[in-house]
């Protein structure tokens, strides 16, 4: 089995995803809500960009997916940006 460094690299982003997923899901109770956003929105991004990587998906299924990557990247983005706004003024 010969896997080759690009796919390694989709394996650990995969689970780095997956690690960012469940730790959002442990946290949802204690944590702010734009913590969880950002954690899962990040995870989204990352999966959306990886999995197909990694998985061979119909062509038909290749721009839905390309979509939820770029919107979750952008959520993640506007997450990150009000956790900064929050520390600066807090």
């Amino acid at each position: 089995m010969n896997i080759h460094i690009a796919d390694k690299i989709a394996y650990f982003f995969i689970a780095f995803a997956l690690y960012l997923l469940l730790r959002a899901f442990s946290e949802v109770h204690t944590a702010p809500l734009t913590n969880i956003l950002l954690y899962v929105s990040i995870a989204i991004s990352l999966l959306a960009s990886n999995i197909p990587r990694v998985v061979d998906i119909p062509l038909h299924c290749v721009y839905p997916v390309r979509c939820v990557e770029i919107f979750s990247f952008g959520l993640a983005l506007v997450c990150f940006l009000v956790l900064c706004m929050r520390h600066m003024f807090i």
